[in-house]
């Protein structure tokens, strides 16, 4: 190794090692650095571990925060009709800020059947009881509920860790600047690469949390108050289906019996055919019955 070489991969080395002692939250560490290159590889093993000690939390307990509640209500209204009160609840989600991000109306199929119908707001947290308030106003309450979620740990665990991940990125940022060889550079920016990984799906959990916390999600159930009953037809209506119903059940008997003689006309030789050979058969037995008799008489006389 030149001397050139050494003058500057010391220096090097050196920022390395005080960027892993700055970006994990242990106590400082201090080694002796000699000039037979121990200190690369004692910089080399830290960096290695970097990206284990900067996605940690900090020992020290974090502070108290504020409750960071994520909400959730649930509703159901018994309402006269479900086509005016969802057009209700629309303008009152609309008054408030909020959002219809999901509608399942179920039409009957006639109108003997209860008419339901579910909705899924999204609403300010700060306008949520409002909102409840005004909806129950449509219709009669059968039932209501708000659960709460408390995720103030849980955010303020994220954003200690980004914390100490943005100050990690900005030491290996300029431990790149400052690299001579090829194999310190892909080192360092492959632990550049996980710690901006680690940066990203922190920071949209983070962002998850904050929207669910910001804005109260409301499940919402609509449903008639009676099943509607079909109304009666008038005499006149009556009188017409009576006729309609007649009409067709003589049209129904005048085409039986027409089919039935068109039977009866393509049968008809068969049947003649069957008649004339019974009569024959009969006739046939007839006389020789009276020949019989006959004869019978014949010699009786005879005697």
């Amino acid at each position: 190794m030149t001397v050139e070489h050494k003058r500057f991969t010391a220096p090097l080395w050196g920022t390395v090692v005080g960027a892993v002692l700055l970006a994990s939250c242990s106590t400082p560490m201090t080694e002796t650095v000699s000039e037979s290159g121990e200190a690369p590889q004692a910089a080399q093993s830290e960096l290695a571990d970097l990206s284990n000690n900067v996605s940690a939390p900090a020992d020290a307990a974090p502070p108290k925060a504020e409750p960071q509640l994520i909400k959730r209500a649930n509703m159901t209204l018994r309402v006269e009709k479900v086509a005016p009160a969802l057009k209700a609840v629309a303008k009152i989600v609309k008054t408030q800020q909020g959002d219809v991000v999901g509608l399942q109306d179920q039409v009957p199929p006639d109108e003997s059947v209860r008419h339901q119908a579910s909705m899924e707001l999204r609403i300010p947290q700060t306008k949520l009881e409002a909102t409840l308030e005004q909806l129950a106003q449509i219709g009669k309450v059968q039932n209501r509920s708000i659960e709460a979620e408390d995720v103030s740990t849980q955010l303020v665990d994220f954003q200690a860790r980004l914390k100490n991940l943005r100050k990690s990125e900005e030491v290996v940022l300029k431990i790149m600047d400052r690299s001579g060889s090829v194999a310190d550079v892909l080192k360092v920016s492959q632990e550049l690469k996980t710690i901006r990984q680690q940066i990203e799906q922190i920071d949209a959990q983070v962002k998850r949390l904050q929207a669910q916390v910001a804005y109260s999600t409301v499940n919402l159930s609509l449903e008639s108050a009676i099943a509607t009953t079909p109304p009666q037809a008038s005499l006149g209506e009556r009188l017409q289906e009576a006729w309609s119903q007649s009409t067709h059940a003589v049209v129904n008997l005048t085409f039986g019996i027409l089919g039935f003689l068109v039977w009866v006309v393509v049968f008809l030789p068969y049947i003649l055919g069957l008649v004339l050979v019974q009569f024959v058969v009969k006739r046939l037995i007839q006389r020789r019955s009276n020949g019989t008799v006959t004869a019978a008489n014949n010699e009786s006389i005879s005697g």
